[in-house]
């Protein structure tokens, strides 16, 4: 391939248009997070604030669509930065909506303090506020810690308040807000009231990127949980048919759900869907690392020799392509309880280990 970066003769700006270009040619997030990479140090490499604060955020956007968050906090971190240094080049109303991402992936990181992560939040609720918006998505961000936590009464206390904002353009769009609220209900165990709550977006009237496919899958965790395998199943069905219109591996805790429904109701395919998926998860965020490990365990939780086709990216891969299904069972018992301890110590709890103790 050829290196722009290498072609002396070429403008700066013009060889930054040229990977850009590129980039747009290719459909693998990872390798357009490489274009974007070369893109940023050419910026860098010029002193150009205003292209590395678009490349920037054009990463992390990508990013958005993977498991990953390598690149994303360090460069909104610069981007913060940069707008903070020169308030007259940028307005803050444009990385805004990455902020609302860059909370969740800070509380999906179990090396970030709960000090910081609480400084952030505050931060971002600031921003919003003088840059003329409600404090709905901030609420939003508010009730999504809540459920992380495993804290119901927060999460309803949350999602109340942010009902009582007025939706502006910085808010989640309604079929991601009815997302939390059938959540809610499914975790309280109202389940005819969160399928009515979530009415519009489980028939598809509201719809987003990962709406309903996500919200389906939860469905399918808490009817399975409850033992209403009819209902379980009835969703499992949805989930499947819109996953193949899905082309991210962001939705790898809800593949892990999936994953785990098969194991109980049809075990080879649940094979099938770990072979298919299980590197979505290499290098994910702690949180979708810990959530997708601990679905997992019960479909590897058994003394069996398996031949798999499986990514050569998994860590666990080998070259004959023949496991003991209980290595591959201890490889994520050992990830889930480090991550449930992590967890658990950051959080001041136990809600992680009583999931893993769940889960085994």
């Amino acid at each position: 391939m050829y290196n722009f970066i290498n072609d002396t003769t070429v403008d700066y700006a013009l060889q930054i248009q040229k990977l850009l270009i590129q980039r747009d040619r290719i459909s693998s997030p990872g390798d357009r997070i490489a274009m974007l990479k070369q893109a940023i140090n050419l910026a860098d490499t010029h002193n150009d604030v205003e292209w590395g604060f678009d490349l920037r955020l054009e990463l992390i956007r990508d990013e958005k669509e993977t498991s990953r968050c390598d690149e994303s906090l360090p460069a909104f971190t610069w981007i913060l930065d940069a707008n903070d240094r020169n308030p007259e080049l940028f307005d803050e109303g444009d990385f805004l909506w990455e902020y609302k991402w860059m909370l969740g992936s800070v509380r999906r990181n179990s090396s970030i303090s709960m000090e910081q992560i609480e400084s952030i939040a505050e931060d971002f609720k600031i921003r919003l506020s003088r840059n003329g918006y409600s404090l709905r998505p901030y609420y939003t961000t508010r009730a999504h810690m809540a459920f992380f936590l495993g804290n119901l009464d927060e999460a309803a206390k949350y999602i109340e308040l942010r009902n009582r904002e007025v939706r502006d353009g910085m808010a989640n769009c309604q079929a991601c807000e009815l997302d939390d609220d059938v959540e809610l209900e499914m975790r309280l165990g109202n389940f005819d009231k969160a399928l009515a709550v979530g009415s519009n977006m489980l028939t598809k009237k509201l719809t987003c990127t990962h709406m309903p496919f996500s919200c389906y899958c939860t469905c399918v965790k808490y009817f399975q949980k409850a033992g209403d395998m009819e209902r379980a199943h009835e969703y499992f069905q949805k989930a499947e048919a819109d996953l193949a219109e899905l082309s991210d591996t962001s939705q790898i805790i809800e593949i892990g759900i999936m994953i785990r429904f098969l194991t109980g109701h049809d075990r080879e395919r649940a094979w099938a869907f770990f072979e298919q998926h299980a590197h979505w998860n290499v290098n994910s965020e702690d949180y979708l690392d810990f959530v997708f490990s601990i679905n997992v365990l019960p479909l590897l939780n058994g003394e069996e020799t398996r031949v798999l086709n499986v990514s050569p990216s998994l860590e666990w891969h080998r070259e004959d392509s023949t496991y003991d299904t209980k290595e591959i069972y201890n490889y994520y018992y050992k990830k889930a309880e480090d991550l449930a301890e992590k967890f658990d110590r950051r959080n001041g709890s136990a809600y992680f280990s009583q999931q893993f103790a769940e889960a085994v």
